[in-house]
């Protein structure tokens, strides 16, 4: 006997309740209320939902009709648990009235025990966005996100808050309080998450916690921010993406032992690490162009010195040819990466003015396995563009006396130009490397003509599997 149509009409309502609320955690306001429409008991499901997304960008009228649709949601869900609340909302064009709703709709969460807010706030000009005290005083709130599109922030209560707050985000926003960091510091005893990205918080940046774990920090570019200090016995993940006009007065102090993990983007400053990272694994270090790297300048070569000094145990480390280069030209080089086994060099070209320095770096890596040379698509190179008519041969490289050669087991060369440096160092590998499993050669366009005739012998004397890739146009 064939089922009725209407029999599959409701398959939802047959699910698990907490499969169907994570299901009904993708629906806006709007797409929530049709569904409560169309039976009843996906409506008790729609009051029922732990999961509130609330977008208020829409016209004045229809924005009204999604406030009066939330009020009645939430008198309907009387006091029922929220886990989540997003809203994002144009302050900007609200009025006062509407602006009190969205507040209290934020009360009526912490009331419910909400564990994340995820807020999106469109001011207009110079005003000012004060989170309710009930958030500063929520025993049952675990994370919460603010983004307010270049709008201000207004102070934190002096008398503190966010006692069990474990991630924070500030997204592209202005604080007034200039003690940011400090009032975290004294505040959030619970914090392992802190995420500040196209934020400015003032001239200095101070955190002392022994519960944060990971920490990102990307000030605007136009941000007074001069120092950095960072003191946290149990972070494990650092990221930093600090560029400026200027580096005068600019330092970064950072004390945490037990990091994993490195990313460091931007121009150099003023760096003081007190005892070396024992547990880094992967390391970042893309340092961008700025006029002070290029002087003979005895700050800088201490600066470079200590970071090379604090990294030097990583097991993984991607470097831009750029901060080798300078490091080469300011003494830095060779430093001792005796656990090193897999490096990333991202450049724009192996030109004459490179090959030294990085022939020196690869000195200090006797225990190397992997090696990619190559462009970074992400990171744009100060380094010019020069030919090399005199390459530097195999000879050259042999008389360096690399002992990671010994060990290698993969590698990557990308042909840059005319090739003539990287073919070098290819056939260097070739020849010498008896461990290397796979070498990949990159290349643009053609290869060029006499590229397979130098290559040739060097091919038949090593037993790795030897790969060609083009690179595609649009990621060159």
């Amino acid at each position: 006997m064939m089922e009725s149509p209407r029999s599959d009409r409701d398959r939802i309502s047959n699910l698990p309740d907490p499969l169907v609320h994570h299901i009904l955690s993708f629906l806006e306001m709007k797409e929530l209320v049709n569904l409560s429409l169309t039976s009843k008991q996906l409506r008790e499901f729609c009051i029922s939902t732990p999961f509130l997304t609330l977008n208020g960008l829409l016209c004045e009228d229809r924005r009204y009709l999604l406030l009066n649709s939330v009020d009645r949601l939430l008198a309907f869900r009387k006091g029922m648990k929220t886990e989540r609340i997003s809203i994002l909302w144009p302050f900007a064009a609200a009025n006062a009235n509407e602006k009190f709703r969205v507040l209290m709709w934020l009360c009526n969460a912490i009331a419910c025990k909400v564990q994340l807010i995820d807020l999106q706030i469109i001011l207009h000009g110079e005003d000012v966005f004060s989170l309710p005290a009930p958030v500063f005083l929520s025993e049952s709130l675990k994370e919460l996100k603010v983004n307010l599109q270049g709008g201000r922030l207004d102070k934190f209560p002096l008398s503190g808050g966010f006692c069990n707050l474990k991630s924070l985000s500030l997204i592209d926003l202005q604080i007034s309080n200039e003690g940011f960091g400090g009032w975290i510091s004294s505040f959030c005893k619970h914090l392992e998450k802190l995420l500040l990205e196209n934020f400015d918080g003032g001239k200095n940046i101070i955190i002392n916690s022994p519960t944060l774990k990971s920490l990102t920090i990307k000030p605007y570019f136009s941000s007074n921010l001069c120092n950095i200090s960072i003191s946290a016995e149990k972070l494990n993940d650092f990221i930093l993406d600090w560029k400026f006009h200027f580096s005068k007065g600019k330092s970064l102090k950072i004390i945490a032992p037990n990091l994993d993990y490195l990313m460091w983007d931007g121009h150099l400053v003023e760096f003081n690490c007190l005892e070396n990272f024992k547990h880094l694994e992967r390391t970042v270090i893309r340092q961008t162009q700025y006029p002070s790297l290029y002087r003979l300048d005895s700050s800088i070569n201490q600066n470079l010195s200590r970071l090379l000094h604090s990294i030097c145990t990583c097991r993984a480390l991607i470097l831009t040819a750029e901060c080798i280069k300078v490091s080469f030209k300011q003494g830095c080089l060779p430093s001792l990466f005796h656990r090193l086994s897999c490096l990333y060099l991202y450049t724009d070209n192996l030109n004459d003015d490179l090959v030294p320095a990085v022939a020196c770096f690869l000195k200090g890596t006797p225990n190397l396995k992997t090696l990619h040379i190559k462009k970074d698509n992400f990171c744009l190179s100060s380094l010019t563009q020069s030919e090399s008519y005199d390459a530097f041969t195999v000879r050259y490289w042999e008389s360096q006396k690399l002992d990671f050669v010994h060990q290698l087991e993969e590698a990557t060369v990308e042909l840059f130009n005319r090739g003539d440096n990287e073919l070098e160092l290819i056939k260097y590998l070739l020849k010498h490397a008896r461990a290397l499993k796979k070498m990949t050669i990159l290349y643009l366009s053609l290869l060029p003509l006499e590229f397979n005739t130098e290559f040739d012998d060097y091919r038949k004397t090593s037993t790795a599997e030897i790969v060609f890739d083009r690179v595609p146009e649009d990621d060159a």
